[in-house]
Formats: structure tokens, C-alpha cells, sequence
């Protein structure tokens, strides 16, 4: 019987593959307003196509997360990485709006279950605590970075054509998805034995939100209250910056993929540094607030930097906060699940994301029309709400520890 994954190299396996499939899953991002552009496809496209994969993975990531109680996560992670293939495949080769909507569709249904049983693998199979918080960090940098240098591929490859770039992302995909085959182990064994069995009433999307009022409670509220509204706000700059330096400064896709190898080198020497020690020396439910206000000051001067370098320059320190935010928020999430329900919260976690994300990247196309700029403001407007929630949360978490300290 296999231990659980307690040295950090039986985790490298897991990262090879995470970070192969993370490159190719970011490769169309830097080429889409060019994709649009080039095939005279409508604006807006930008994000409602964006939208499409977010509502898809939304409702479809809580089913995933019951599932996860009962199918080995690996067989989950590789189901949903060659899905995923097929819709960015579809969109990749897309000649109308409503090709490329369809084909957003199908990948937010296959990404919803790899991302949703990613984080359940490594909580069935790590031990609870700093090895488990060092596990969830390290697969986020490594997805942080991943996506970065992806960006930076796709950005290059599409200087030479987009449909260059569209066959390397599916090549990369494919690789992700054989590794995560290869690469990983049977979780099975490691797993709460569910008390009855798997049910068809089971794959109704809602019964995650229904099913939540068994392990709700006015902290985690909150805190997912926060996931949600600076989802929305991230989703909806990134978005938006990605078309508006195509559309409105000229810049090609290389010099997004330059912001994004930018990004990579800083995000590694974060994660590495100052997210470890917020882990292991700060109380996360604290520090987590803290993160958001640092990440909303350059979002907050890009709004009125009108200088191409220096906007550039806000939105690499706003990435790379980002790439900070990630996996605490992730660890904060984990810290708050039992063995009854990790699978289940993780699911309604990512669920709630993937909420936020429809939100944000919708706002971000069907506005742009009337102000490019417009989206700026909005988004930062969104991501302090997600900051006040935030702080509402931690307020709560003090509290609690206080009346439990005083007993």
C-alpha cells in the first residue's frame, strides 16, 4: 500500500505534468485578439467566449467535486485534459462567434473537473498541515509559472501565425494529458468511503449549493464571498488588457508574452520566498486580506497611468501579486475542509471561481464597446468588494480564535 506523498519529490511527478498541460492551456490567450481581428469576428468575443467556459466550468466543477468521492482523481484529471483538447480545438479553428462560444463550452466543462480534482489529489494523498500547505503552494506557483511561459510561447508563435500557435497548444495538451496518466498514482485508497452510493440525481449542478448547507458556516461564507467578487475583478482586467493592448496600443501577441516571462521569473522567486513564509510564520486567514490590498494598488494606477511602459509595468506587479493570491487562497480554502468534505468544498471552491470569472470577463466584453477603459475601473471597483469581504472574514476568524483561546 502506498504512504501518503509525505517526501516533496514523489510531488515532482504530479508538477511535470501540471506544467506541461498549464503551457499549452495559456498558448491561445496571447493570439485570441488577433484571432478575433484577423477573422473579423465581433469585440466582445473577447470576453463572452471567456464567459462561456467560466459559466460551463461553474456549473459543471461541483459535479466533478462529487465525483471526486468516488473515481480516482488521476482518471478525472485525464478525462478532463483531453475534453478539454476538443473544445480549445473548436475554438482554436473557429470561423464565427458561435463556433467559437461552442467550442469555450465544452472546455469549461472538461477544465472545471482536471482543476477540481488537481487540488483533491493532493489533499487525499498529502498529510494535513505544512506538508500538505507546501504540496497546494507548490502546484500553484507551478501553475502560475506554467501559464506564463505559455503565454510567452503562444505570444511568439503567433508573431508567426495563430494557427501556429493553436497546433502547438493542442500539442502540449495532449503531452499534459498522457503524464497525468503516466505520472500520478490511484488516490482510492486514501479517500472518506462515501456512505451511499454514487446517484444520477448526483450530476445536477445545484446540488453542490444545496449540499453546502451541510458544512456552511459564517466564516467560510465570507471567505468564498471574497473568492467570487475578486474573481470577478482579476478576470475582468486580465481580460481586457490582453485585447486592449492589441486593439487600442498596437502591441503584438510578443509583447504579451514577454509581460508573462516577466511574470514567470518574479512569481517563482515569490512563491518561493514571501508565500512560504506567509504560510509557515503568519496566520493565512490573517495575511490573506493583506495580499488582495497589495494586489489592488496597481490596478488602481493603471486606471489613470496613461504612459504604454509604465501600464505595462502595473499590470506585471498586478500579475504576479496574483500569482501570490493564488495559492494562499487555495491553502485558506483547504485549511477549512474535514475528510467528509474536501471533495465536495474543494468543488464548490473552484465552482465559485469559475462564478466570479463569468461575471468578470462578461463585464469586460459587453463594456468595452463604450469606453475601452471602462473595464479598468470596474474591475477595481469589483476587486475591493472582494477586499472588504475579505477583512469581514478574517474578523470573524480572530473572533473565533479568541473565544477558543479564552475558554
Amino acid at each position: 500500500m502506498i504512504k501518503r506523498l509525505q517526501e516533496k519529490n514523489l510531488y515532482l511527478p504530479l508538477c511535470i505534468a501540471v506544467a506541461v498541460f498549464g503551457i499549452g492551456g495559456s498558448m491561445a490567450h496571447p493570439v485570441t485578439p488577433t484571432m478575433i481581428i484577423e477573422r473579423g469576428l465581433d469585440s466582445s468575443l473577447f470576453g463572452t467566449a471567456f464567459a462561456a467556459m467560466c459559466i460551463t466550468s461553474f456549473l459543471s466543477s461541483p459535479f466533478w467535486g462529487k465525483l471526486c468521492n468516488y473515481v480516482s482523481t488521476r482518471k478525472l484529471m485525464v478525462l478532463g485534459a483531453f475534453g478539454y483538447i476538443v473544445g480549445q480545438t473548436i475554438f482554436g479553428f473557429c470561423t464565427n462567434g458561435a463556433m467559437a462560444i461552442i467550442g469555450r463550452s465544452i472546455s469549461g466543462i472538461f477544465v472545471g473537473g482536471l482543476y477540481t480534482a488537481l487540488p483533491n489529489y493532493i489533499i487525499n494523498t498529502s498529510q494535513p498541515g505544512e506538508v500538505r500547505s507546501r504540496a497546494l503552494t507548490v502546484n500553484q506557483m507551478v501553475q502560475s509559472v506554467a501559464s506564463a511561459v505559455g503565454y510567452f510561447l503562444g505570444g511568439m508563435l503567433g508573431v508567426i501565425s495563430v494557427n501556429t500557435t493553436i497546433i502547438g497548444m493542442i500539442i502540449f495538451l495532449a503531452a499534459g494529458g498522457i503524464l497525468f496518466h503516466l505520472l500520478t498514482i490511484d488516490d482510492t485508497s486514501f479517500k472518506h468511503k462515501p456512505e451511499k452510493p454514487f446517484e444520477l440525481k448526483d450530476a445536477n449542478p445545484f446540488s453542490a449549493f444545496i449540499e453546502s448547507r451541510n458544512y456552511m458556516n459564517r466564516q467560510l461564507f465570507f471567505f468564498l464571498s471574497a473568492v467570487v467578487f475578486a474573481g470577478m475583478g482579476q478576470v475582468c482586467l486580465e481580460q481586457v488588457f490582453n485585447y486592449y493592448i492589441k486593439d487600442q496600443l498596437g502591441m503584438s501577441s510578443a509583447y504579451n508574452g514577454t509581460f508573462k516571462a516577466v511574470i514567470a521569473v518574479t512569481t517563482i522567486i515569490l512563491n518561493m520566498t514571501l508565500n512560504m513564509w506567509l504560510i509557515r510564520k503568519t496566520d493565512i486567514m490573517k495575511s490573506y486580506p493583506a495580499v488582495l490590498a497589495a494586489q489592488l494598488l496597481p490596478m488602481i494606477a493603471m486606471i489613470f497611468i496613461k504612459n504604454k511602459l509604465a501600464f505595462s509595468a502595473m499590470y506585471i506587479l498586478f500579475s504576479t501579486a496574483n500569482a501570490v493570491r493564488n495559492p494562499l487562497q487555495q491553502n485558506v480554502a483547504a485549511a477549512q475542509t474535514t475528510p467528509e468534505n474536501s471533495n465536495s468544498l474543494i468543488g464548490f471552491y473552484h465552482s465559485l471561481g469559475s462564478f466570479g470569472s463569468v461575471f468578470g470577463a462578461l463585464f469586460a466584453g459587453l463594456i468595452y464597446d463604450y469606453d475601452p477603459f471602462l473595464p479598468f475601473r470596474l474591475a477595481a471597483v469589483l476587486f475591493a468588494a472582494g477586499i472588504a469581504l475579505s477583512l469581514v472574514f478574517s474578523t470573524i476568524h480572530s473572533r473565533k480564535g479568541s473565544a477558543e483561546g479564552s475558554k
